[in-house]
């Protein structure tokens, strides 16, 4: 697994991010003649589609495998797992702007593409102001939080189906429970997983802007424009300065700068972060991890 190219969501309030994402965060967003409104923060095609329709609700994730190859070994991986693949259609790919996927269903009824070949045009993206560039390229879009009504079984399907790796875990404490960081490539992660809820739901989508300058600027128009706001604080899993504001189409945008990587793959050790004690205890997540293990 490379990287997250792109996230589809449905929802009824889908023009809206024609103003909101140039507005609060600088991004360009065009609405196609369906009425579907894509997104972007990058030289890459979009980033966001936002399908109209209700409810509100997670449609599709996109992986980027780079190559054939790639795209090949991964396929056959999901198959052998017992996943139908499925060949993406010339409209599909053309939809998607891609030059070639396949696509399955997870445990949880979310539909993946795997693809390869996204249309990138160097130098295109301009945004709504200078300080909009985004940190993108290898490491994706970003990453997504997901809420999902069974955390073991999605850690066992992201690790020994996407072959991706953890990176740290949380302890959010009560009501909260536990949030996993998984990668699959040295950004810190894609996939943020959390347990709780009857169906799998987009929780927030987070892009990391390539200044502090920018989310300065972002979090200020986000507190004046938008009625649920929270403040700006630094992660602990990956260190990263960021807000948080609700969008009108059912998930939340995280917005920051200063993430730190994992580049010493060899060498990185999962931490389990408890949150839930006011010391703040970090220790080494291998023996949870272990614990987490299919069948445990």
């Amino acid at each position: 697994m490379r990287s997250l190219g792109y996230v589809g969501a449905q929802s009824a309030s889908a023009p809206d991010w024609l103003d909101f994402g140039p507005k609060v965060f600088g991004f360009e967003a065009d609405r196609l003649p369906g009425g579907t409104v894509r997104v972007r923060w990058c030289d890459r095609a979009y980033r966001l589609a936002v399908h109209p329709g209700g409810p509100d609700r997670l449609l599709y994730l996109g992986w980027d495998l780079g190559d054939e190859a790639a795209l090949a070994e991964e396929a056959a991986r999901v198959a052998a797992a017992g996943y139908a693949v499925e060949q993406g259609t010339e409209r599909l790919c053309a939809e998607r702007a891609v030059r070639r996927l396949v696509s399955f269903t997870d445990p949880f009824g979310l539909r993946h593409e795997l693809f390869t070949g996204q249309r990138e045009v160097p130098g295109s993206y301009r945004g709504q102001r200078p300080t909009s560039r985004a940190v993108t390229g290898g490491l994706g879009l970003g990453f997504v939080a997901l809420r999902v009504p069974d955390l073991q079984r999605g850690l066992d399907f992201y690790r020994d189906v996407m072959g991706m790796k953890v990176s740290d875990a949380i302890n959010l404490g009560r009501p909260h429970g536990e949030m996993w960081f998984l990668r699959c490539n040295p950004r810190h992660h894609s996939i943020a997983l959390l347990e709780g809820g009857d169906e799998l739901r987009l929780e927030h989508l987070m892009i990391e802007t390539a200044t502090l300058e920018e989310v300065e600027i972002a979090w200020d128009l986000a507190e004046r424009e938008m009625d649920a706001f929270v403040s700006p604080g630094r992660r602990l899993s990956d260190n990263m300065l960021l807000f948080r504001v609700r969008a009108s189409t059912g998930f939340d945008v995280c917005y920051g700068w200063g993430a730190s990587l994992i580049d010493d793959e060899e060498n990185w050790i999962p931490r389990y972060i408890d949150s839930s004690r006011a010391e703040g205890i970090v220790y080494s997540a291998a023996a949870v991890v272990t614990a987490r293990r299919p069948g445990r």
